[in-house]
């Protein structure tokens, strides 16, 4: 059953309860997309945009706040789902999965989220967006952006298995509330956190580890996949462990591939965001699923085994 527009609407924001400032935020970005409208009306459109990809807890929030401060890039406030789900909220697809195909894309969502995107960035602007879910739609965001660069960050397994079960317990990362409660150990029944994969309906007994390794797997799976189809020079990897151990390094790295000059500013963005944790639930440290969950992480080893491997990981 579709919910309401207004309920529709509300489960599509990242933040159920914004701030003043937040407010005040969303204003000064309505005007500027309004701004935007007369290239829009000209035929302007988006050039190479960017888009950051990987699993929910892998980093791409760190990763997401260095390359908005280029003064190359616009991006919207947070991350877009009111722009990618408004057409393909899970509610209107029998609440299946977030996945989405090429042939899920059709002509009035394209021109709505191209024109959405374009009003975000402007002609002088390319765009950048961190969605997480979109790990899962690598083929439906290529057809909408032929031209697309993607960065597809990754972190070992463990770690980022450890911080999906830690966020799940929290009162924090509300994605979807369903239309019937679960029962998954340890966290709220009436809300799925991060990701919903094929299959979820499987798990809504638990153990919550099973899900979030699940969650884990199928979106760099789902990834690896997608992107070795769209060859070398339409996306790069990235991992977390490495960003965090050298930021400026790896910045460098990701902003040559994509086109970006490498300034003053976006070297002290990659120094001082990595100083200071982003949307963290605890410091990060590597290796502390050894400390925090070793019980759970050993149990989904055997799960994960073969991602692991594919992305590199021992």
């Amino acid at each position: 059953m579709r919910p309401a527009p207004r309920e529709l609407r509300k489960s599509l924001r990242t933040d159920f309860n914004p701030s003043f400032k937040l407010r005040l935020i969303r204003s000064a970005f309505r005007l500027r997309q309004a701004s935007h409208l007369p290239a829009l009306a000209l035929g302007a459109r988006l050039h190479e945009p960017i888009f950051i990809i990987g699993a929910p807890r892998s980093g791409t929030s760190l990763l997401y706040a260095i390359l908005r401060d280029s003064s190359q890039l616009a991006h919207w406030p947070g991350e877009a789902h009111e722009v990618w789900e408004a057409d393909y909220h899970p509610a209107m697809r029998e609440w299946e999965s977030n996945a989405l195909g090429a042939s899920d894309l059709t002509p009035k969502a394209a021109s709505r989220i191209r024109s959405q995107f374009f009003l975000t960035a402007g002609p002088r602007k390319r765009l950048v967006d961190k969605t997480p879910r979109n790990s899962l739609r690598v083929d439906f965001v290529n057809a909408l952006f032929p031209d697309a660069r993607f960065v597809f960050l990754q972190r070992d397994g463990r770690d980022n298995i450890n911080s999906l079960i830690n966020a799940w317990r929290t009162p924090r990362y509300r994605t979807y509330r369903l239309p019937s409660p679960h029962s998954i150990p340890d966290t709220d029944p009436n809300w799925w956190k991060f990701v919903l994969y094929a299959g979820w309906r499987d798990d809504c007994r638990g153990p919550l580890e099973t899900v979030a390794a699940k969650q884990w797997k199928i979106c760099n799976e789902s990834a690896l996949e997608t992107l070795d189809t769209l060859g070398e020079s339409r996306w790069i990897g990235m991992r977390y462990e490495r960003l965090i151990e050298n930021s400026e390094e790896e910045t460098q790295r990701v902003s040559e591939f994509l086109g970006l000059d490498f300034d003053d500013r976006l070297r002290a963005a990659a120094r001082v965001r990595v100083a200071v944790p982003i949307n963290t639930v605890t410091p990060p440290e590597a290796g502390k699923w050894r400390r925090e969950n070793p019980q759970q992480i050993d149990s989904i080893l055997p799960l994960i085994a073969s991602t692991m491997e594919a992305l590199g990981y021992r």
